[in-house]
């Protein structure tokens, strides 16, 4: 559908949508349409929706019901708590006036006991929530998921049937996809609105009670978000701001607000009212529909999980790719969980993904806002004198690369490459069709390079123009400058002809590069195909029992280096032979270097059950190296009586024992960097070695011991 509105009507029009919902759900009501309340994202909503209910979240986030709640409940309870108890027992929630039934679900000790209050005067039906996510864990949950399938079956009297059943799970993956790609836009920098905005979205989208015309609706935002960019409309540079921790919504949005206004822009929020709960989908495919629903919800990484690999997991993947320069994690007052597991977070952050960490505990009020909006300026002021690298450009520098770069005969790709690396400025050279020639940075010939702050000079000869990106408006002087620089080295290299005139980026004319193809002999066929032989120059062949070697002297460019390989690959596959490949060198001692680790790997190869026909150099070094250290030291048997006491281990209780030692070793025995390789929380990794200790006694091992463990477990890799 096309957005007619414009996006901050839109915006606000969702940011009103819950409270429009209060009448909403009246109306629903007396049309006979069920409605099952809800405060957690464990709930699997696709039971609700499956008898024809209006899944709905109940009021939990504002301050005005806390105190009605502390006259039952005790003062150091966490305020998500007695605000969901206030707003029940204070009859002030619609949703929860209306709701005919209420999902508990057992996170915490507070909202257990919560719930065994609210049951006095409302039906309520808990769901035994497990704590950790491992297999035993996924079993129960899908037996809990069952009961109260049948539960819903009773007490709605309806027989939820499979179909019935697939057709919520196929809606609530399509809204989940849809509310997915509007987060995304916000990986794009600069980002294209306020975070508050995108929020306002996800909140608003769960009190839609249309559900299927959902997606089209937020599809639609998504599309004129994007559309808006490409005109360039969008925020000024901002640092990057993600945030973590509690549930927020309602009276806690003054988080999001204190980022904002003072100069950042929350890309993320990961909390379970946030990208958390739209990462992952159930799978349609599974055929047991109870198991698919359980795996999806109980992969939440909530912090009363322990342990909780699925968070750091997903905020891994957050900072990476939504370009994060900093992460808030909010914590509410009484959250023990939360607050414990901050420790690793930050850790994570500042020692992983070195990015500065705030967390803030705070409640529903707003007493403490300027404190937390003090302490979030600081943290911006930070991030934003960490960000102010270049300060100036030394023209004299730039003009050595450039020098540099035309005596040696570079492309132009690559010397602008090297620019790009000592001023963080990107460019690119266009030709007369728009069509990039050469770049660098943030342009991409496939992506385009619509910016708004876009610096350019045009070539004398009216070939074409070059254009830089930056938005140093005290730098514009300066670029100026630079890309004049540019012009004259470019001019010059198309005098000399190291740059010729071409249609497209694809055919730009680069220096000449050299690869070794060694290729197992045929029996019926010796010779190459023609096709090979006519674009590419056959420098040397020499012939050896079972195989020849091939070096091939104009190989120009990544371009014409990838269509060799497919060629060689599809020679290979039709002749059913094995063929190595790997550079050659210009150098001839280091061409023949090179062509005797091709000739390792392609023994190695020969002798070991490896899956394909060809194989490139640079995926098997690490085998190739060890194999000749293996030769040189004469290690012929590689397995080690520790290391088969481990695989037992493995396989009795598939613990997953070896791969974490391995990786252990590999990492000299540090904890954090090793639950980073293998995507594991630190505390599942500590459990493993000490696992490993009572098999092995891995940590009273010397280096020296280590080493040889290692060394045996490489070994083995390479013969499998």
């Amino acid at each position: 559908m096309k957005l007619v509105k414009n996006l901050p009507e839109v915006f606000e029009e969702f940011g009103e949508k819950r409270r429009k919902a209060f009448l909403e759900i009246k109306e629903y009501k007396e049309k006979g349409v069920p409605v099952v309340g809800m405060y957690c994202a464990y709930f699997p909503t696709e039971l609700a929706m499956a008898v024809g209910a209006i899944p709905v979240g109940l009021c939990s986030f504002a301050d005005e019901t806390v105190k009605a709640a502390e006259r039952e409940l005790p003062k150091s309870m966490c305020p998500l708590v007695k605000s969901s108890y206030g707003f029940a027992v204070e009859d002030k929630c619609p949703f929860f006036h209306f709701a005919d039934l209420v999902i508990g679900e057992t996170t915490c000790d507070g909202k257990k006991k919560m719930y065994e209050l609210m049951a006095e005067f409302k039906p309520v039906f808990v769901m035994e929530l497990p704590n950790s996510q491992s297999k035993s864990s996924l079993k129960f949950w899908e037996q809990e998921i069952i009961r109260t399938k049948e539960y819903f079956e009773e007490f709605f009297n309806v027989i939820i049937t499979d179909e019935m059943l697939k057709d919520s799970i196929h809606l609530g993956n399509q809204i989940r996809h849809s509310l997915k790609k509007l987060c995304e836009v916000m990986k794009l920098d600069p980002a294209p609105v306020y975070g508050a905005d995108i929020q306002k979205m996800i909140t608003g989208s769960k009190y839609r009670f249309d559900f299927h015309s959902t997606p089209e609706v937020v599809d639609a935002v998504t599309d004129k978000i994007l559309e808006e960019y490409q005109e360039g409309k969008m925020l000024e540079h901002r640092p990057r701001i993600l945030v973590t921790g509690c549930p927020m919504g309602g009276d806690t949005m003054k988080i999001i607000e204190a980022i904002e206004e003072n100069g950042g822009v929350v890309v993320a929020v990961e909390n379970c009212s946030g990208v958390k709960t739209l990462d992952q989908m159930i799978d349609e495919d599974n055929d047991n529909l109870y198991e698919a629903i359980a795996k999806r919800y109980l992969a939440t990484g909530c912090s009363i999980m322990t342990p909780n690999d699925n968070r750091i997991e997903l905020l891994g993947r957050l900072v990476d790719e939504y370009h994060v320069d900093g992460v808030v994690e909010m914590i509410l007052t009484g959250c023990h969980s939360t607050g414990a597991e901050s420790i690793y977070i930050r850790k994570f952050m500042n020692e992983e993904k070195n990015i500065p960490y705030l967390a803030i505990t705070t409640d529903y009020s707003r007493a403490d806002y300027g404190q937390i909006s003090t302490r979030v300026a600081a943290l911006l002021e930070m991030i934003a004198a960490e960000k102010e690298e270049i300060q100036s450009i030394d023209i004299n520098q730039c003009y050595q690369l450039m020098l540099s770069g035309l005596v040696k005969e570079k492309t132009m790709t690559d010397v602008l490459c090297e620019l790009y690396e000592y001023t963080g400025i990107s460019v690119a050279i266009l030709n007369t069709n728009e069509e990039i020639v050469a770049y660098s940075g943030s342009f991409d010939s496939e992506k385009g390079y619509t910016y708004s702050d876009i610096i350019e000079t045009r070539l004398k000869d009216g070939s074409g123009r070059i254009i830089a990106r930056s938005n140093e408006e005290h730098l514009h002087v300066e670029i100026k400058e630079f890309l004049h620089i540019i012009e004259k080295a470019y001019s010059i290299r198309k005098e000399r002809g190291l740059e010729k005139k071409k249609n497209s980026f694809s055919e730009i004319e680069q220096a000449p590069d050299y690869l070794w193809v060694i290729a197992e002999k045929h029996e019926d066929k010796q010779d190459i195909p023609g096709e090979i032989r006519e674009k590419f120059r056959i420098m040397k062949i020499t012939e050896q029992e079972d195989c020849l070697a091939y070096l091939f002297s104009n190989v120009q460019g990544q371009e014409a280096r990838n269509l060799l390989i497919r060629l060689w690959s599809d020679y290979a596959k039709a002749e059913d032979v094995r063929i190595v490949i790997g550079n050659g060198f210009d150098d001839v001692q280091k061409s023949l270097s090179n062509r005797k680790m091709i000739e390792r790997l392609f023994a190695i190869i020969s002798d070991t059950e490896v899956s394909g026909k060809a194989y490139l150099l640079e995926d098997y070094y690490q085998e190739v190296i060890f194999d000749f250290v293996a030769d040189k030291i004469e290690i012929d048997n590689y397995r080690l009586e520790e290391l088969e006491r481990i695989k037992e281990e493995d396989e009795k209780y598939g613990s997953n024992l070896y791969e974490t030692l391995y990786w252990y070793l590999l990492m000299k025995r540090n904890t954090l960097q090793t639950a980073a390789k293998l995507k594991i929380h630190r505390n599942t990794l500590l459990n493993r070695i000490s696992k490993i200790n009572e098999i092995i006694d891995i940590s009273d091992k010397s280096g020296m011991e280590c080493e040889r463990l290692l060394m045996a477990m490489q070994l083995e890799r390479i013969v499998k």
